[in-house]
Order: structure tokens, then C-alpha cells, then sequence
């Protein structure tokens, strides 16, 4: 799990990227700085706080695609090798050339 600090700081980060992006994208369609800097301030302290508590919401509530930290939890898992036994695939094949 994420600690808070990480989760603000990865959102802190995130914000001003996607704030440029907006001010960028404002101003080539409107071409105006003025206005791109307004929409960037605007969305800058209203999207961290959205951010934030999505992203709290993904690391505490949602297990969905987690993998354990717990190294007694991972484990080797058998590959299939076909029917033969023997395995299969490109490198196989060529480790088995003389």
C-alpha cells in the first residue's frame, strides 16, 4: 500500500502536468495565455483535492489487479510445456541444437 505522503506527492506532481497540459491546450484554442493560466489555476486546487481521494479510494478500498508484498505469497508457478513434456517455443529450439 501507498503511504499518504506518496499518494500526495504523486498527486501533487500529477496535477501540475495535467495543468500545463490544460493551459496548453486552452491557449492553442483560444489564443490567449491569460486565459489558459485562469483555467490552469482554477483546475489546479480542485483537482488535487478530486485526485487525491480517488486515488486514497484505489490504494484502501479497491483490491481489484493488487499484487501481494508478501514474498511467502509469491511463487514459482509451473509453466505448461505441451503434451510431450518436453518445452516448447523458439529458444526451447534452440537450446536443443547441437
Amino acid at each position: 500500500m501507498d503511504s499518504r505522503k506518496r499518494t500526495f506527492v504523486k498527486t501533487f506532481l500529477w496535477r501540475f502536468i495535467a495543468s500545463g497540459t490544460t493551459m496548453v491546450v486552452v491557449f492553442m484554442l483560444s489564443g490567449n495565455i491569460a486565459l489558459g493560466l485562469t483555467a490552469a489555476a482554477i483546475g489546479i486546487p480542485l483537482k488535487l483535492f478530486m485526485y487525491y481521494f480517488y486515488e486514497r479510494l484505489w490504494t484502501t478500498s479497491i483490491e481489484w489487479g493488487k499484487v501481494s508484498d508478501d514474498p511467502s505469497e509469491l511463487a514459482v508457478k509451473d509453466v505448461s510445456s505441451g503434451s510431450s513434456g518436453r518445452p516448447r517455443g523458439a529458444l526451447a529450439q534452440r537450446a536443443r541444437s547441437p
